[in-house]
Order: C-alpha cells, then sequence, then structure tokens
C-alpha cells in the first residue's frame, strides 16, 4: 500500500497526472459517469482518476468518495476483526 507523502511516492507520477488532465475538462462540464458506481459526477464535486487493483491502468474518473471508500474497504479487509471480551461475567 503506498505510503503518505509526496504524490510522486504514493503512485501518482506524471503519466497519472497527464491523464487525470485529459479528462477534467469533461468531468469539470459535468459530461461523466463514475466509473465505480455508475452515477453522474455533478459539477464541482471532488473526483479521482480511478485504477485497477494492481495500479498497471485507469478505470476513468470516480467520485471521491466511491474511490476512497473502495479504498479504504480493501485495505480493513486485510486486518482481522477485534472480538470483545468482555472483563466481568454480569
Amino acid at each position: 500500500m503506498p505510503s503518505p507523502g509526496r504524490t510522486t511516492a504514493r503512485g501518482y507520477d506524471y503519466s497519472h497526472k497527464r491523464e487525470r488532465a485529459r479528462w477534467k475538462p469533461r468531468v469539470e462540464r459535468g459530461e461523466i459517469d463514475c466509473a465505480r458506481c455508475g452515477e453522474r459526477i455533478e459539477l464541482g464535486e471532488p473526483w479521482d482518476l480511478g485504477h485497477t487493483d494492481d495500479r498497471t491502468g485507469y478505470t476513468g474518473p470516480e467520485h471521491a468518495s466511491c474511490n476512497r471508500r473502495d479504498g479504504a474497504n480493501k485495505t480493513n479487509g486485510m486486518f482481522e476483526p477485534v472480538v470483545y471480551v468482555p472483563s466481568i461475567d454480569w
């Protein structure tokens, strides 16, 4: 998983920036649907350029919330659930 820091350190190099710039005018005109949920990305709504799980390609513009929720779900699924054990039996 990419670590926090500069955008290039997290995998967002020149090619990512160039691809995002290519999509930007159409997204800002409200012409694009989210590649993840299929709903329209509304004018002024935050968006991310989605990528494949192996980061070898792009899926297209996505709502920022859809993109980040998916990333959180994948990351959270890597951990064992915490089991609550009460210290006192009532």
